[in-house]
């Protein structure tokens, strides 16, 4: 109700009721008229002084009175009077015409219904209502106000209507509110706080936007905060002491906050408080009056229920969250029970002080330190830290199977179950009829216990890998497990069964449980049987983790016709410090069909060792040691299943050390080194069949090489002077090689027939130091100049030399010389280029843009020809006939042969680059290479003929997403003649017709993939795709491989939902360096995968020469997918790798050994890999 309003109005009123009701004079002692200096008549009256006016009567000691104008003024003790009111002041004027009475200095106001003090009042007595000012205290109904101003206006026979500011203080029995502005309005019984509005009633305080308070008979019966509610509340309890066990008692604040909060009352009491949107609670708990910790819940509705206590004291009785309910318990640091921060969340939470319960219900999410809970409801017993959890409250249908408790501990696979009971304290629980899943397997319990941190206890369980855990395809089954967490389970007795029925079984069972660590255990074995080896038994073995720094594997593999082969790998490491392996494998043949002859009558006996060390040393040094040795020459030939191993017929052990200085650039590193010919002694023994018998005299077979040591220096680019990349730089590397060959020479035996003689060594050096002089700079700020020199001096301590040639230029008497020589060489180059950037607006379809960026380059390189008899390098030598022959005594020497001939070359090189901006829906889309085009040429100014060479170009187009284009080819300038059926370059520029000159081209290789694929039908569409994306062009490896592929590296179909992918691979390749001999090739390689159905893949792969129309290599894999089992089947008629081999085994890698196994050709026999 607006006061102000309804005062106008009543004032307006009473003035026109009461205009014509003047003041009389009863009574005064003294009565004196005067006139004033305005010709005024003024009454003067003294001594027992009484005006009435209507009902009120004023008595006072003094008075003056204007009779005509209708204004008194009264002072010394006044007091006006009007039936049961009563007002005192220091002093009053009244005013007749308008019934408006100011009362000045110690205002009191009497009435029966209210009271009211102040320093100033303007009172309207009519109207019972009045301005009040000035240390204002209005009483009324058990409440008192203080203010610096109320206005008020008596509405009903008790009450009044109130608006009161500045500083108000409203003070009941209960309470006490505290605002800036408070409006009372007496028909409705309610008042509004407004400005910074607090209430505080038993030690609760209450703030907010405003404050609305509504009465019932003079009682408050709700409180509303409509905007940022906000509640503290004190409370008290016992903490721990500082000293010994004593406690002290300390002071806590309960907190809650909210957009909206309702508080209701009985008899001025709290009874239930509702927060609305954001709500959040703060709350302390006690278990007999010793502090436990501390609770905070938020969600979008919090109530709290209210009753009183012994002492007649209101406090929470239960608190009620709903609607995204979550909260965190903390409890005290000295709580016994439960030791760390609950975190927990749910649709609706409730709490029961007085029970110490809690109850959560839907989505409900617990974590503990690390534990996690999932369920549907769960109910904590605080007095007992017990969490129940279950999929639904008692007696109330499960509606959705995923709010089964689940449970899960860090590093750990989670656990469900039907009911789940978990102790806070002690960490113990017990699952009723749970499931989990450790690593890829699956456990299933009755009744899953925990009776220590890393023990669980399991009543008839199970496990398996087939994710069907109510009914898999196979299990292993127990009626007692023991699971020690990241280390064993034990089982007994343990059963396997397949489809439900049982197979065989053991008393006890063993498994590792290390969750992804390494681990020791057994390593099962495949068994099979053929013709050439017999019955077998393959990979039998023990793989121990001996700790955390060391793990050994050992395997046999048992061939009842072949014998033994024995692996034993084994590997060490610490991080950031060391790590390497040392492996022996030994292969022991029987010489007959019977294995009883394995010990006395073997067959060959073969064995072959590696080790290999890395070691981290202070100060950026490191330490690099791999070592081999073999027994036998044909270790890898005969044990090898694949080419690579087959083919790899050395032996080499290296060392290398290193420094590096990071702030010099500088490093230095020496290495160790010795390569081994296993086949050298094979080829010298005229028994076997790779013997190579000599031809002549002089011809070498190397058995080992052998460096002591290799030392390298090398010192990074250094900037001289110059601004920073600009200037001149400078670097420099030295390498001192020591090098021994042991080797076998063939001799003549007579005339007409020769051999090997015995093994001889020998040993040669090298020092070669490099050093290299570079700048940059750039010319008119377009051309970025590059000038570069180089000197190269070599040092060796033997080198070559003769006296004299025969008629064809060989030296005669040709002979190594112990003895210091140098070599000093060096070039000469300045190089520039820039950059040309054009945009072609061209528009065409998706096209928008296209931007052509050209890098043209011309550099010149000057090397003189250190063959010259300026710098005397070459020897010359003289035949019979007189006729000189140049002789370089460097060539075969570890630095190579002399630099020959002078080359002054200018380099011409344009590279073109061309990228897009293409529409893609919406949005514009930047193809960064959608053409490169690259060419280089050079011109030997010094060369006596063919001074320019070949035009050699580049071309990769990539602006489709499913096709990419690669070509490069290079042309000659020059012609070519027939001479003698022969095609013979010439020196001249091949010309057209025109004299222009039409570059002949000599070469040329082009390659491209893609990948065909049809959708399968009722799946999708059966559009046909191509797709390039995972086709690379520009290495042909898989092209040129031994087109025979591992089974268990079987490439899977892309997309299972495709009919068919078909994936083609093409390059061809041609040669016309003779143009009377062309030749071409073309390569295709192909894989077909046809998916019959969702169980069902066969996998065909072939290689093809597209020119001579022949099948290279092909292979059938067929997959067969039994859910948690597997079929491989692997066929290759023919070639390298010709065989079978059919496998099915458990899918998962935890129990891949439980497989059935059948080999033929090369993957039946004994091996490594």
């Amino acid at each position: 109700m607006n006061v102000r309003l309804i005062l106008t109005c009543l004032t307006i009123s009473v003035i026109t009721a009461q205009s014509g009701d003047r003041l009389r004079l009863i009574h005064a002692d003294i009565l004196e008229n005067v006139t004033d200096s305005e010709g005024k008549a003024v009454q003067h009256l003294r001594g027992n002084v009484k005006f009435q006016k209507g009902e009120s009567v004023i008595s006072c000691e003094k008075g003056y009175y204007r009779n005509r104008e209708g204004i008194g003024s009264f002072a010394g003790n006044v007091q006006m009077v009007k039936n049961e009111q009563i007002l005192t002041a220091d002093s009053i004027r009244t005013n007749s015409n308008d019934d408006i009475v100011t009362a000045y200095g110690s205002v009191h106001l009497q009435d029966s219904e209210y009271g009211l003090k102040s320093r100033l009042l303007t009172y309207f007595s009519e109207a019972d209502s009045g301005i009040a000012e000035g240390n204002v205290e209005f009483v009324q109904k058990g409440q008192t106000i203080t203010a610096g101003k109320v206005t008020y206006v008596k509405e009903t026979n008790d009450a009044a209507s109130y608006r009161a500011e500045e500083d108000v203080i409203i003070r009941e029995e209960e309470r006490t509110a505290t605002c800036g502005l408070t409006i009372y309005d007496a028909l409705s019984d309610i008042s509004k706080l407004l400005d910074n509005p607090v209430v505080v009633q038993e030690g609760q305080q209450l703030s907010g936007e405003e404050i609305h308070l509504r009465y019932e008979e003079d009682k408050l019966a709700k409180l509303t905060i409509p905007g940022r509610a906000h509640i503290v509340y004190k409370r008290e309890g016992k903490t721990n002491g500082t000293e010994g066990d004593e406690s002290i008692l300390s002071e806590f604040l309960d907190d809650m906050t909210g957009q909206r909060l309702e508080a209701f009352l009985e008899e001025g009491l709290l009874d239930s408080v509702r927060l609305e949107g954001m709500a959040t609670t703060l709350y302390h708990l006690f278990e007999d009056s010793v502090y436990q910790g501390k609770n905070i819940a938020s969600g979008d509705t919090i109530t709290l229920l209210f009753e009183a206590d012994s002492t007649e004291k209101r406090d929470v009785n239960s608190i009620h969250v709903a609607g995204g309910a979550r909260g965190e318990y903390h409890p005290d640091s000295s709580a016994e029970k439960i030791e760390n921060t609950i975190l927990y969340q749910a649709d609706t939470i409730h709490y029961s002080i007085p029970d110490q319960q809690t109850w959560l219900r839907k989505d409900v999410e617990i974590d503990y330190m690390d534990t996690e809970l999932r369920s549907g409801y769960v109910n904590v017993l605080w007095e007992e830290n017990l969490m129940k959890a279950t999929a639904a409250p008692p007696g109330i249908a499960i509606s959705d199977p995923e709010e089964r408790p689940m449970f899960t501990e860090k590093g750990r696979e989670p656990m469900r179950g039907d009911s789940l009971t978990y102790n806070l304290s002690n960490g113990r629980g017990k699952v009723q009829h749970g499931t989990t899943k450790m690593e890829d397997g699956y456990y299933r319990g009755d009744e899953i216990r925990n009776r220590a941190d890393k023990i669980l206890l399991v009543d008839r369980g199970i496990y398996t890998t087939c994710d069907r855990i109510e009914d898999p395809h196979f299990h292993f089954g127990s009626r007692r497990m023991k699971m020690i967490m990241n280390d064993l389970i034990i089982a007994r007795p343990i059963i396997l069964y397949l489809g439900g029925i049982p197979l065989f079984g053991l008393p006890f069972a063993v498994f590792p449980d290390q969750s992804g660590k390494r681990h020791s255990g057994w390593i099962m074995p495949s068994y099979g049987q053929n013709a050439a080896q017999g019955r077998y038994l393959r990979g039998l073995g023990y793989f121990w983790a001996a700790n955390e720094f060391l793990n050994s594997q050992f395997t046999l593999d048992f061939y009842d016709k072949e014998g033994v082969v024995f692996h034993n790998s084994n590997r060490y490491f610490r991080r950031y410090k060391y790590s390497g392996s040392f492996s022996f494998r030994y292969n022991r043949t029987v010489a007959t069909d019977d294995i009883a002859d394995f010990f006395s009558n073997p067959g060959a006996v073969r064995w072959s060792g590696s080790w290999s060390h890395a070691q981290m040393l202070r100060g950026n040094q490191t330490l690099n040691v791999n070592g081999r040795y073999y027994s036998d020459s044909q270790f890898n030939q005969k044990l090898g299943i694949h080419r690579d191993t087959r083919l790899n017929q050395n032996a080499v052990s290296n060392a290398t050390y290193s420094k590096r200085w990071q702030k010099l650039n500088a490093s230095i590193s020496a290495n160790l080194s010795e390569t081994k010919n296993l086949m050298a002694k094979s080829k010298m023994d005229p028994e076997s069949i790779y013997y190579e018998n000599p031809s002549g005299v002089g011809r070498k077979i190397v058995e080992s090489t052998t460096v002591l040591p290799t030392l390298n220096f090398r010192k990074g680019q250094t900037q001289l002077f110059g601004a920073s990349g600009s200037g001149m730089y400078l670097s420099y590397s030295s390498t001192l090689k020591n090098r021994g060959q042991g080797f076998y020479e063939s001799e003549a035996l007579d005339d007409s027939s020769f051999g090997w003689g015995n093994r001889q060594t020998e040993y040669d050096n090298s020092w070669v130091h490099n050093m290299s002089l570079s700048g940059s700079s750039r010319l008119f700020k377009y051309l970025a100049i590059r000038p570069s020199l180089s000197f190269r001096e070599e040092w060796i301590t033997k080198y070559n030399d003769a006296t004299s040639a025969d008629s064809l230029g060989k030296p005669i008497d040709a002979q190594q010389i112990s003895g210091f020589k140098a070599r000093h060489t060096g070039t000469l180059s300045v190089s520039t280029n820039t950059k040309l950037y054009g945009i072609l607006p061209v528009k065409i379809g998706s096209l928008k843009t296209i931007r052509h960026t050209v890098t043209p380059s011309v550099g010149f390189s000057y090397r003189p020809d250190y063959t010259d008899d300026t710098f005397g390098y070459i020897k010359n030598l003289e035949d019979d006939s007189g006729n000189i022959y140049a002789f370089d005594p460097f060539s075969g020497t570890q630095i190579g042969a002399t630099p020959r001939g002078e080359q002054r070359s200018i380099n011409i090189s344009v590279r073109n680059l061309f990228q897009a901006k293409v529409q893609d829906g919406e949005e514009e889309r930047k193809i960064d290479n959608l053409l490169t085009w690259n060419m280089n040429t050079s011109y030997n100014f010094a060369a006596d003929e063919f001074r320019l060479a070949k035009l050699r170009s580049t071309f990769r187009a990539g602006w489709l997403k499913k096709l990419n284009l690669d070509f490069s080819m290079s042309h000659d300038f020059y012609d070519t003649n027939t001479i003698d059926g022969k095609s013979v370059r010439i020196k001249e520029i091949k010309t057209n017709s025109w004299g222009l000159p039409t570059p002949r081209m000599t070469n040329m290789n082009a390659a491209t993939g893609f990948k065909i694929s049809g959708k399968r039908l009722g799946w999708s569409d059966s559009s046909t795709e191509t797709d390039t994306t995972g086709n690379d062009t520009s290495a042909f490896a898989d092209l040129m491989g031994s087109g025979i592929a591992r089974p268990d590296n079987r490439s899977q179909a892309r997309n299972p939902g495709n009919l068919w992918d078909l994936n083609l691979s093409l390059r061809y390749a041609a040669n016309r360096m003779n143009p009377l001999n062309p030749k071409d090739t073309f390569w295709m390689n192909s894989n077909l995968t046809l998916n019959i159905s969702k169980g069902w893949r066969i996998q065909y792969n072939a290689r093809f020469d597209l020119i001579e129309k022949n099948l290279v290599s092909h292979d059938i894999n067929v997959h067969r997918d039994l859910h948690c089992w597997e079929m491989n089947f692997t066929w290759t008629p023919s070639g390298f790798g010709q065989g079978f081999y059919l496998r099915v085994n458990v899918k998962s890698p935890t129990l891949r050994d439980l497989k059935f196994e059948s080999r033929g050709g090369r993957w039946s026999g004994p091996g490594i890999p």
